[in-house]
């Protein structure tokens, strides 16, 4: 019977961290669909205020760091690698992105970004319609 119990708290105890986190996840989406901004208005925000922001990737700064731009100014974006290698981000690419303003004291806010989608161009769209 101990060992029944002790399985169960294991158990519990080993999923419920990713159970919160697929929770904390789900909250900040639904905050950043209702928090759609400029960069200017992102780079005045405090610290984990969820967002939607859309514009063009400028460039790559190194590892998953990209600077993006809209008609308001550019930030600095960190993109996890299993969210722009698939899409192969690129400058050029414009681009809706959700995240959160991560802000570090002395520095410049950068917006984490939690979910990324292309928005096809003319060019992107010819090539879909001639390869289906």
């Amino acid at each position: 019977m101990k060992q029944m119990l002790l399985v169960v708290f294991l158990t519990s105890t080993m999923f419920a961290p990713a159970s919160w986190a697929g929770q904390r996840e789900a909250a900040m989406l639904r905050e950043a669909a209702q928090n759609t901004v400029s960069v200017a208005q992102a780079k005045q925000l405090a610290d984990e205020t969820a967002v939607t922001l859309s514009g063009v990737i400028v460039k790559r700064i190194k590892g998953d760091h990209f600077q993006f731009k809209d008609g308001s100014g550019t930030i600095e974006i960190d993109v996890d690698d299993e969210v722009w290698k698939p899409l192969r981000l690129k400058a050029g690419d414009q681009v809706n992105i959700v995240g959160e303003v991560n802000v570090q004291s002395g520095q410049a806010p950068i917006i984490d970004v939690e979910k990324l989608e292309k928005i096809p161009g003319k060019h992107q769209q010819w090539q879909w319609y001639n390869q289906h």
